[in-house]
């Protein structure tokens, strides 16, 4: 399944762009709390409320505390979100709905 982000909502609302962009929703690996990923960037965000609070996620440096659980060195789960579960989370409201193919995994 393709799901596709509002590119145009996320750089309104104050996230950061590049033309480029692959977004994703991630999920933390000890209470599947969601996140804003920008694979190409490498930003996450942790406030669907406010993209301009984002961190920059390299190798090496551990992002805050999950805003969910509170978990100090929370990890991104290897599980793959479905489209149900990023609809009626809490960046449901970014996703680009003519954009989403129910016919692909």
């Amino acid at each position: 399944m393709n799901v596709a982000f509002d590119e145009y909502l996320i750089a309104e609302q104050g996230g950061n762009c590049c033309g480029q962009d692959r977004f994703t929703v991630i999920s933390c690996a000890s209470c599947q709390g969601h996140y804003l990923f920008n694979e190409e960037l490498n930003d996450l965000y942790y406030d669907p409320r406010d993209l301009r609070r984002r961190f920059f996620k390299i190798p090496g440096m551990n992002p805050p505390p999950c805003t969910y659980c509170g978990d100090i060195d929370w990890q991104f789960s290897d599980q793959q979100l479905n489209i149900v579960a990023i609809k009626t989370g809490p960046w449901g409201w970014l996703l680009d709905d003519s954009e989403i193919d129910f016919t692909r995994d």
